[in-house]
């Protein structure tokens, strides 16, 4: 079954005229480059991020320019495309983090390939620093506008900001009804990284939240706490007993790019460090495989992405202030280390 991007990108390829042209033209959703290299990224970024801050839309390779003839791509190579550089290099250049998708579609005996990016839910998104020559620039918002990507305009600029403030101001309403509504005392605000749980009735505790179990109670199950009773007869309820135990807490299909910002390198260059210093201390301290830190995501079929939340570039940072010769302390865990690999 085809996906949506396929469709979409189909029925205008199909569009052609006579000649065998594309009729379409470039868009505030669409732009053609007739090959991918990576050498490119600056410029594709530029209009990727100016994608982002618009409504979206695809960067379509296998179309030259002038007059739009259809030549098609290199189907393997497109395919082979390491898709964690570009990712590390949005990451390194961009803020917040740009959202994309890869694909090939095949046309008639052609292939295409194309990057989806989306509509950014923050905008702007902003250009962290300069990249080509000059093809971005740090400190500049781009904007896709009619078949071109470039500096945001002044009216652009102002609704994008009035419609973070809208979105801003409904988030915060529709929070401050539920707590008026509950009541400020029966609150509880719940980190859905570190798990922390801000209440005045259970300060500093924690849960164990398995999305399979709630899924299944949810329209099931009524909680009561014991020595309560269940309003409805005869309703199905599950008991709390006793107190809750502090536990490390487990939060299912969190936001990859949102909430755990930073490659290893990312990380190497908050800190200070080298990125071997940083793998070392991950490996030390066990960052790896605990979800507060750290998530393993599948870039491509064969490639995965090891990424850290804002919690892990804290503990690590607090990890170095309390050694008065960090240096010393790094060589120190980096023979452990290296004992550790040799055995």
């Amino acid at each position: 079954m085809l996906s949506d991007h396929s469709i979409h990108i189909k029925q205008i390829l199909q569009n052609i005229d006579e000649r065998g042209y594309l009729k379409h033209r470039e868009s505030s959703t669409i732009e053609f480059k007739e090959s991918f290299n990576f050498n490119g990224m600056p410029k594709y970024s530029k209009t990727m991020a100016a994608f982002a801050n618009n409504k979206g839309g695809y960067i379509l390779f296998g179309v030259k320019d002038t007059p739009r003839k259809l030549v098609g791509i290199n189907k393997d190579r497109f395919d082979n495309i390491k898709q964690e550089k570009i990712s590390t290099f949005l990451v390194d250049h961009f803020a917040p983090e740009i959202k994309w998708d890869i694909g090939i579609v095949k046309n008639e005996d052609k292939y295409f390939g194309y990057i989806y990016i989306y509509e950014s839910e923050e905008k702007p998104v902003i250009c962290k620093k300069n990249a080509g020559n000059n093809d971005i620039q740090s400190g500049v918002i781009y904007f896709r506008y009619r078949g071109q990507s470039r500096k945001i305009n002044y009216p652009e600029l102002r609704k994008t900001i009035e419609e973070f403030r809208d979105r801003e101001r409904r988030i915060w309403m529709s929070h401050i009804e539920k707590i008026a509504k509950i009541g400020p005392s029966n609150i509880a605000l719940l980190d859905m990284i570190s798990g922390d749980i801000t209440t005045t009735k259970l300060e500093g505790a924690k849960l164990i939240m398995d999305k399979g179990l709630i899924d299944e109670l949810r329209d099931k199950v009524k909680f009561i706490e014991e020595g309560k009773f269940s309003e409805s007869e005869g309703a199905p309820t599950l008991k709390i007993i006793g107190k809750i135990q502090s536990a490390d807490v487990v939060i299912p299909e969190l936001d990859p790019d949102k909430d755990y910002p930073y490659l290893q390198k990312h990380l190497a260059d908050e800190l200070g460090l080298r990125p071997y210093d940083v793998q070392v201390l991950i490996w030390k301290h066990k960052l790896k495989g605990n979800r507060k830190f750290h998530i393993e995501i599948q870039t491509s079929e064969s490639t995965k992405a090891h990424k850290y939340s804002k919690y892990a570039l804290e503990f690590l940072r607090d990890i170095l202030k309390k050694q008065k010769e960090f240096k010393k302390f790094l060589m120190k865990i980096s023979k452990e280390y290296q004992r550790r690999n040799l055995a």
